[in-house]
């Protein structure tokens, strides 16, 4: 079986043809990714590829931010750390739970003390512990404000 050279030249524009095509509807399947992430991000589509791809890029570096925000608050440093180690308690990363593990230890070993030396290290360290951790409540709450103005800041940015 012979191929002529008109159907040969017909095959090749019709293998042109599906090529083009088929590029355009990978674009417009990239498009239609795009407007899916934004509109389950909440955001506006705007009908601009180019717009739409540049703020759903915004838009999830924005995320990341937060989440890696969002994660570091999770694992907060322990201000009265040291004391814990002191104490041989372990520390979990929960300040909540950190403080009141060690205050229960402290109110443990204050009962406990033999001399008046020993209870006044102990109150002593209690006093520290508490310190550090109001003072560690009240940093987390400025850093909350500060969160939540910079979310709205990126909303506005965002144009949702």
């Amino acid at each position: 079986m012979s191929i002529s050279p008109i159907s040969a030249s017909m095959m090749s524009m019709y293998v042109a043809s599906t090529a083009s095509s088929s590029s355009a509807e990978e674009k417009d399947y990239e498009y239609e990714l795009i407007k899916q992430e934004l509109m389950a991000m909440g955001l506006t589509v705007t009908g601009d590829k180019d717009t739409d791809k540049a703020r759903l890029e915004t838009a999830e570096r924005i995320q990341e931010m937060m989440e890696s925000q969002s994660a570091s608050n999770s694992k907060q440093s322990i201000p009265f750390e040291d004391i814990m180690n002191t104490l041989n308690l372990t520390v979990s990363g929960d300040l909540d739970e950190d403080y009141d593990n060690t205050i229960d230890k402290l109110d443990y070993e204050i009962g406990m003390a033999y001399t008046d030396e020993e209870k006044e290290y102990y109150e002593a360290l209690k006093d520290q512990v508490e310190s550090e951790y109001n003072s560690s409540k009240q940093n987390s709450i400025s850093y909350f404000s500060g969160a939540s103005q910079l979310s709205s800041l990126n909303r506005y940015m965002l144009g949702i």
